[in-house]
């Protein structure tokens, strides 16, 4: 991902609809808006959630393990990341 002001994105976040928030995180990834939507509804997963985890997942200085660790303690945080997993799989 390119760099990202995480923080901006988590107070856009707070105040899109889920229709803004996808399309706006669709624009930073390779996942399609609709993708995203499915993702967040399947894993019930909070906007501000959703980008919590895409930020652990962006956070180069830790580790794998570290990063499992912190995307367990987001709230539906394991679920949005299987749901992301599945399209790579």
């Amino acid at each position: 991902m390119p760099s990202i002001n995480w923080n901006q994105l988590a107070e856009q976040a707070a105040n899109q609809t889920n229709s803004q928030f996808a399309s706006q995180i669709a624009n930073l990834t390779s996942m399609s808006t609709t993708e995203i939507t499915s993702f967040i509804q399947e894993s019930a997963i909070s906007n501000a959630n959703a980008i919590k985890v895409l930020q652990e997942i962006d956070h180069a200085t830790n580790s794998n393990s570290q990063k499992a660790n912190a995307i367990a303690n987001i709230q539906n945080g394991i679920g949005f990341l299987v749901s992301i997993a599945t399209k790579v799989v």
